[in-house]
């Protein structure tokens, strides 16, 4: 008796299931990167704005000059004013405002209290 020889292969049922499952992993990796990308981006203005912000408290602290104002630094705008606790104490508000990628505006604040030598 003779046996048969028996090409053993993917079927084209096989491949198209794998070719599916493929391109199914490869768009939702595509989707994590877009993810990965917007959450850095927003990381990124985030800190830019804390450091915009520490930079603003600083510059009040330093000059003594606590009157309100507005500015815009990298597209980001700053607010802040400027409230009297007591005689020799003041309360400083600085909120950075900035619109991301999508259009969606966010804001970062930041509260301290500065001791002045006058009233």
């Amino acid at each position: 008796m003779k046996k048969l020889q028996k090409n053993d292969g993917f079927s084209i049922l096989e491949v198209m299931v794998s070719i599916i499952i493929l391109t199914l992993s490869l768009v939702l990796l595509l989707n994590m990167v877009m993810v990965a990308l917007s959450a850095n981006n927003w990381s990124n203005q985030a800190t830019m704005s804390t450091q915009i912000l520490q930079e603003k408290l600083e510059e009040l602290r330093t000059s003594m000059d606590l009157v309100d104002g507005i500015d815009t630094v990298s597209n980001i705008s700053r607010v802040w004013s400027v409230d009297s606790v007591n005689s020799h104490l003041r309360r400083v508000n600085i909120e950075a405002t900035w619109v991301n990628d999508r259009g969606d505006t966010l804001s970062n604040s930041m509260t301290t209290y500065i001791r002045t030598p006058f009233l």
